[in-house]
C-alpha cells in the first residue's frame, strides 16, 4: 500500500514519545495527524473525519473510552474504526471496548510489524467499501450516477445553494420513444444510444462539480451548480447539437433519434418566493419544462423557474 492512496490516521496518546513511535511506523501513511488529548482529538475528527483511529485508553480528562463512544453516537464518525493502544492485558477492558464499538486492540509497546499489519487491513477494508458504495451508485452502462446517487447530490447541492444564494440547475435530457426504440431496434443498438446520448451530457458540461446520472429508462439528469437558467441553456443546447453531430457521422452505432431536453432553476434572485421550495421541485420544474418541449416538437431545450412551477405558461418558447 502506498501513501498515495490517501489513507488518513489520526494518533491518540498523551505520551509524546509513543505518538513519535507511531508517526514514524505510519510515515508512508498520509494524511498523518495526531492529538495529545481526548477533546483535541474530536476537534480533528470534526474537522476532517478519519479512515481510521489509533487510540490510547488511558488518557486525562477524557478516557480513550469515552473517546470511543463520542464517536459512535455521531453520525458523521459512527463508521470510523478505532484501535485501542493499551499497556494493560485484561479480558475484561478488551470486552468493554469492543461493546463500545472499537475494532481491535494492540497492546503496547507497539511493534511495528503488527501495527502496519493492523493499519493495512482496515486500508483494505476501506478500500473494498468504497468500491462497494462505488458500485451500488453507478449505472454500469452508462457510467453515470443511478437516479438514488443523483438525487443524493440534489439535496446537498440545495443546501448549498440556500446557504451561498447560488443558483442551481437541473437538466432532464430524454430520448423520446426509447422503449419503443429499443424494442424496434433491439437491446445493442438501444445500449449504443444510451451511451452516446451519456458521452454527449458529458461533453456538455464538463466541469468537475457538474453530476451527471441516469434518471430512468432513456432519460439522464444532469445536476449543474452554480448555474444559471442562461447558463443551463447553453449547456443543454449544446447536448443536442452534440448528438446532431453524432448522428450525421457516418461511425453512429445508432439510428436517428430525438433528444428533448428540460431544466429546473433555482434562481437567487428570486429566494423571496422560494422560502417553501424543497429540492423534488427542482425535478418538477425540469419535468414540466421537458414536456412543454415535447409537446412543441422535442429537439429543443427549454427551462423554467422553480418560483413559477405550476403557474408558468409554457405555450410559447422562452
Amino acid at each position: 500500500m502506498r501513501a498515495q492512496e490517501n489513507f488518513s490516521i489520526l494518533l491518540v496518546d498523551d505520551d509524546s514519545m509513543v505518538v513519535r513511535i507511531l508517526s514514524r511506523m505510519l510515515s508512508d501513511f498520509t494524511p498523518l495527524r495526531f492529538a495529545t488529548s481526548g477533546r483535541a482529538a474530536l476537534k480533528l475528527a470534526h474537522e476532517s473525519p478519519p479512515d481510521l483511529v489509533l487510540l490510547d485508553v488511558d488518557m486525562p480528562e477524557l478516557s480513550g473510552f469515552e473517546v470511543c463512544k463520542a464517536f459512535k453516537s455521531d453520525p458523521a464518525l459512527a463508521q470510523v474504526p478505532i484501535i485501542f493502544i493499551t499497556s494493560h492485558e485484561s479480558a475484561q477492558l478488551e470486552a468493554k471496548g469492543l461493546a463500545l464499538g472499537a475494532a481491535d486492540f494492540i497492546n503496547k509497546p507497539p511493534h511495528a510489524p503488527l501495527v502496519l499489519a493492523r493499519v493495512r487491513t482496515y486500508q483494505r477494508f476501506k478500500m473494498l467499501s468504497d468500491s462497494m458504495r462505488s458500485a451500488v451508485n453507478m449505472d454500469f452502462l452508462t457510467g453515470t450516477l443511478t437516479r438514488h446517487a443523483l438525487e443524493k447530490a440534489l439535496t446537498q447541492e440545495w443546501l448549498r445553494a440556500q446557504r451561498s444564494l447560488a443558483p442551481l440547475a437541473l437538466l432532464l435530457a430524454d430520448i423520446e420513444g426509447f422503449t419503443a426504440y429499443n424494442a424496434r431496434l433491439g437491446e445493442e443498438k438501444g445500449n449504443a444510444c444510451l451511451k452516446s446520448v451519456a458521452d454527449a451530457l458529458r461533453a456538455a458540461a464538463h466541469r468537475p462539480i457538474d453530476v451527471l446520472g441516469r434518471f430512468a429508462g432513456g432519460k439522464f439528469a444532469l445536476l449543474l451548480p452554480e448555474t444559471d437558467a442562461a447558463g443551463a441553456r447553453i449547456v443543454a443546447q449544446r447536448a443536442i447539437d452534440v448528438v446532431d453531430e453524432m448522428q450525421t457521422s457516418r461511425a453512429a452505432p445508432f439510428s436517428p433519434f430525438t433528444l428533448c431536453v428540460g431544466g429546473g432553476c433555482r434562481d437567487a434572485s428570486r429566494s423571496g418566493s422560494l422560502s417553501t421550495a424543497v429540492p423534488s421541485d427542482l425535478i418538477a420544474a425540469s419535468e414540466q419544462a421537458l414536456k412543454s418541449g415535447r409537446s412543441a416538437g422535442g429537439h429543443q431545450a427549454r427551462m423554467l423557474d422553480v418560483a413559477d412551477l405550476d403557474v408558468a405558461d409554457l405555450g410559447a418558447p422562452k
